[in-house]
């Protein structure tokens, strides 16, 4: 074919001789000369083959024959451009980007994704003049005013050819163009290169597939953020006298929810009262149980302050729930003293023992004794009463502190000596520095390895 071209143009053949054998062949076919150079594509080329433009020079991918003397064809079909395409769309999750990709890599030199967008509205995602694929939000109606498009939108035609009215939706798409199903009620119009309803409508039906599976995930990704978000601790509040501060470390990073939990809840009078939980386990099924939990606190704390009656209350609720996961849990009641510092409140079940570091640095811990929540019918929850003066700090803790295994001996725990002294390095520190001291030093500690929920929560008396 090399000599034939040379040859051929001795006897008066030209390259529209050449092309319009080419344009004949139903595969894309693209014809490289000597020098690496495009001199030939037909009109599937342009679609297959998108760089490949006569007089640049070729970076293509393909089947490709010797054609001799340095000149080289290369082709590709349809199915090579499907299964392509699949390849491309299949993996993604996203439905904004299954539907820019769907539209980038469309058999056509411009597509517009037209599909639903909810509340009677259509999407058109078309490229704008910077190259970007973007939405334009429409009402239905507008649609109306291309001839053919509602058709195919309707399911009433399998394909149209329309011509673009307005400047609005179609982005850089101008001339005649073919529109395919796409999703129900949705379409694929393509403009320019070659019009193969069979082509376009076979590629229309791998990115339908991708986009309902991207759309689904999509949705499914929305309904687990909103659920995280009712599971996520509320951000600490302002509180009159007092400085609070708190570590948060899920065992499972990824969901960022765990089975423990903290919560402050500020009252009008300038008292509060707070909570730290631990619910069995940890991951999801702990995650939505602490929610549980929460929720009838926030509930209970309605009609009952003191804490004790409190913990009472919220055992008798879980087990009329059905509960089947124990929680160990710590709630206090703040009050501040006119003369300076707090009066606390404490109740405890099942829970390690809350710890005062006082303004000297002596580190007390608070006797508080009470069963576990949400399980046994008859249960007894002691009340003690702390007080703490100005710049003295009261420390909650879930056990996956002290439980905490050593980076070098998975069988030595962080312990309760060891947060105690940490506890003590903090003296004269405002509440923020001595979560960070605590969490700097149980993290030093624990090193790469796993760990379990770990939690604290750091009330302390302003100065």
């Amino acid at each position: 074919m090399a000599q034939g071209y040379r040859q051929g143009a001795a006897a008066g053949l030209d390259l529209e001789a050449w092309r319009r054998l080419v344009d004949g062949v139903h595969e894309a076919v693209v014809v490289v000369d000597p020098l690496g150079v495009v001199r030939l594509a037909n009109p599937l080329a342009t679609v297959l083959f998108p760089q490949a433009r006569p007089g640049a020079p070729a970076v293509l991918e393909g089947r490709s024959q010797d054609l001799g003397g340095g000149w080289t064809a290369w082709y590709r079909d349809a199915e090579d451009f499907l299964e392509r395409a699949t390849r491309e769309l299949a993996p993604l999750t996203d439905r904004a980007e299954a539907l820019r990709r769907a539209v980038e890599a469309a058999p056509a030199p411009q597509a517009v994704a037209v599909v639903p967008g909810g509340r009677g509205r259509l999407e058109w995602w078309r490229r704008g003049p910077d190259g970007e694929v973007t939405p334009v939000r429409t009402p239905r109606q507008a649609a109306a005013g291309v001839p053919g498009l509602l058709a195919v939108l309707d399911g009433a035609a399998r394909h149209a050819e329309i011509t673009p009215a307005g400047d609005g939706v179609w982005g850089c798409a101008t001339g005649v163009g073919t529109a395919v199903p796409l999703t129900a009620g949705g379409a694929l119009v393509c403009f320019g290169g070659p019009r193969d309803v069979d082509l376009l409508a076979r590629y229309a039906d791998r990115a339908a597939a991708a986009l309902e599976v991207s759309t689904r995930f999509s949705e499914q990704e929305r309904t687990i953020e909103a659920l995280r978000a009712n599971l996520l601790p509320s951000p600490l509040p302002a509180v009159p006298g007092v400085r609070l501060a708190r570590v948060y470390e899920p065992a499972h990073h990824r969901a960022l929810v765990g089975g423990d939990f903290y919560d402050v809840h500020p009252r009008e009078d300038g008292t509060a009262a707070f909570a730290l939980g631990d619910v069995a386990g940890n991951g999801l099924e702990a995650a939505a149980h602490s929610g549980r939990v929460r929720q009838s606190l926030h509930a209970l704390l309605v009609v009952e302050q003191r804490p004790a009656q409190l913990l009472a209350l919220l055992n008798t609720a879980l087990r009329a729930a059905g509960s089947k996961l124990f929680t160990t849990l710590v709630v206090g009641d703040l009050v501040p003293v006119q003369a300076g510092g707090l009066r606390v409140a404490l109740s405890a079940g099942g829970h390690p023992a809350p710890l005062v570091l006082r303004s000297g640095g002596r580190v007390d811990e608070v006797a508080v004794h009470g069963g576990i929540v949400g399980v046994l019918p008859e249960v007894r929850f002691h009340q003690t009463t702390v007080a703490l003066g100005p710049g003295e700090t009261l420390l909650l803790y879930s056990d996956g502190v002290t439980e905490a295994r050593s980076r070098g001996d998975r069988r030595n725990l962080f312990g309760d000596v060891r947060l105690k002294a940490a506890l003590a390095e903090c003296a004269g520190l405002p509440a923020e520095a001595v979560a960070e001291h605590v969490r700097h030093v149980v993290f030093s500690w624990l090193g790469d390895a796993e760990h379990d929920d770990l939690t604290l929560l750091v009330v302390q008396a302003e100065d």
